[in-house]
C-alpha cells in the first residue's frame, strides 16, 4: 500500500512490533501518575487522529491497483512519495500512542473494576472478548481493504472517538482507590465519572492524618474525628498490633 517492497517491507513490519514492546515497557512506571481516565480518553483521541490522517492520505493520493499490490488481491491501492511516508509515520505513531495508553491501561482498569469475588471470572471474560474481537478484526480487515479501501480507516477512527466518549462519560477514575471505594464509584447516585479524580483514597488520607497527628502529639483529636472502630497501632489502623483491617 505504501509502495514498500522486498526486505524493506519486512523490516517496516517488524519495526511496529519493536515500537510496541519498547513504549509499553516505558509507560508502566508512569501509569499511576497519569490516571486511568486520562490515558483511556486521550489515547483513543490520539489513535483516532492517526486513523483519520492515514485515511486522508490514502483517499487523496492513492492510485488504484485492480490486480492487487505485490500479489495481495485485498490491497488494491498504492501511494508513493511524501503521502506514503506520511502513511508510514502515522501508522507507527498509532502503535506508539496505543502502546503508551490503551494497551497497558485497559488490562489494569479491567482488573480494578471487578470485586474480589468476581475478578477471576471478569478477567477471563475480558481476555475472551479481546481474542474474539481480534479474530473478528482479522477476518474483517482484508475484505475491508478491498471493498471500501481507505474508508476502513475512517471507521476505525470513528470507533476510537466513540471509545473516548464512552470512557469520558462512563469510566470513573480508579487510580489510587481501594477495592471498596471502587465499588462505591459504580453504585447508584455515585459521583459522575467525569468528576472523579485519581487518588483521594479515604483510607490513605486517614492513615496519613494519624501519622501526622502522632508526630505532633494530637493523636486523641484525630481519633475522635475519624469515627473508626478499634485503636491505632504503631503500624496501622484498627488493631493494637498494627494490622490494618
Amino acid at each position: 500500500m505504501a509502495n514498500l517492497q522486498g526486505n524493506i517491507n519486512l523490516i517496516a513490519s517488524g519495526i511496529q512490533y519493536a515500537l510496541f514492546i519498547v513504549f509499553t515497557s516505558i509507560m508502566f512506571p508512569f501509569i499511576d501518575k497519569t490516571g486511568r481516565r486520562t490515558l483511556l480518553v486521550w489515547g483513543s483521541i490520539g489513535m483516532a487522529v492517526c486513523h483519520f490522517v492515514v485515511a486522508g492520505m490514502l483517499g487523496g493520493y492513492s492510485v488504484p491497483v485492480p490486480e492487487g499490490v505485490d500479489g495481495n488481491a485485498n490491497v488494491v491501492m498504492r501511494v508513493t512519495g511524501s503521502p506514503a511516508y506520511t502513511v508510514i509515520a502515522f501508522s507507527y505513531l498509532l502503535i506508539i500512542v496505543y502502546a503508551l495508553t490503551l494497551a497497558p491501561v485497559a488490562w489494569i482498569y479491567a482488573a480494578e473494576v471487578w470485586s474480589t469475588g468476581t475478578r477471576a471470572t471478569g478477567m477471563a471474560m475480558a481476555a475472551e472478548a479481546n481474542w474474539l474481537f481480534n479474530f473478528a478484526l482479522g477476518m474483517f480487515t482484508p475484505p475491508g481493504f478491498k471493498n471500501i479501501q481507505y474508508k476502513i480507516f475512517v471507521i476505525f477512527g470513528v470507533l476510537c472517538i466513540g471509545s473516548a466518549i464512552q470512557a469520558f462519560f462512563t469510566y470513573p477514575e480508579t487510580c489510587g482507590k481501594t477495592i471498596e471505594e471502587v465499588e462505591e464509584l459504580f453504585k447508584k447516585g455515585a459521583l459522575p465519572a467525569w468528576k472523579t479524580k485519581k487518588g483521594d483514597s479515604r483510607l490513605v488520607a486517614r492513615v496519613e492524618a494519624v501519622q501526622e497527628a502522632k508526630a505532633h502529639g494530637k493523636l486523641d483529636e484525630v481519633l475522635a474525628d475519624t469515627h473508626m472502630p478499634g485503636t491505632i497501632g504503631e503500624k496501622g489502623v484498627n488493631d493494637p498490633t498494627g494490622r490494618v483491617d
